[in-house]
């Protein structure tokens, strides 16, 4: 038996729905993976392009390449090799936040002296992609100031009992106060290196 017009009207508009839905979850749906943007942002990395990098990164600042820069050109970092790459998600988002992930990683630096750490950063889903939360704090834990007014360089140096250390570097005039980063006791060794550098 045909069905009357009123079930017919019915049921293609439940179709209609039915394939705005579909066609809506697909518009929406985000690109690419997590593990993708990780991959590609860190391959950039060891690979020194700034360009491919920031392509991975939410908003990245005027200062992205400096900042990159000066933890690697001016600590004398000869290779950057990233290990294998963990992903975690982050379970309990607040409301209106994004779907996050954490990208965890070792890396070893070869250089003067070869300096090996674990890294962090996030992954956020931004406009249909997966995207770094970008921070300094991306590529080492420490970095939060660096690209500031006061921090420009990065090194890698040992200490006394012959452990690396990374340390912060401010550019300055011989004779110059060292900045409020150097209050700190941790701070101490990079400014004896600063003023070692400024009379040398």
């Amino acid at each position: 038996m045909a069905a009357s017009p009123p079930r017919l009207a019915a049921a293609l508009a439940a179709g209609v729905i039915i394939a705005l839905g579909a066609t809506a979850v697909l518009a929406t749906r985000t690109h690419g993976s997590p593990e993708q943007t990780a991959t590609a942002f860190l391959s950039a990395w060891e690979k020194g392009d700034l360009g491919a990098m920031r392509a991975q990164v939410v908003d990245a600042p005027r200062s992205f390449e400096q900042i990159n820069t000066a933890f690697t050109k001016e600590a004398q970092i000869r290779r950057i090799t990233v290990g294998e790459i963990g992903l975690r998600a982050k379970q309990h988002l607040n409301v209106g936040e994004a779907a996050t992930y954490f990208a965890t990683f070792p890396v070893t630096l070869d250089g003067p002296v070869p300096y090996s750490y674990q890294g962090e950063f996030e992954i956020i889903e931004f406009d249909g992609a997966w995207k770094v939360n970008w921070s300094p704090t991306a590529i080492h834990p420490e970095l939060q100031e660096v690209g500031s007014s006061e921090v420009r360089t990065v090194r890698v140096v040992r200490e006394p009992d012959g452990a690396p250390r990374l340390v912060l570097l401010e550019k300055r005039e011989v004779g110059e106060q060292a900045g409020a980063l150097f209050a700190s006791e941790g701070m101490k060794l990079v400014s004896t290196l600063a003023e070692r550098e400024g009379t040398g």
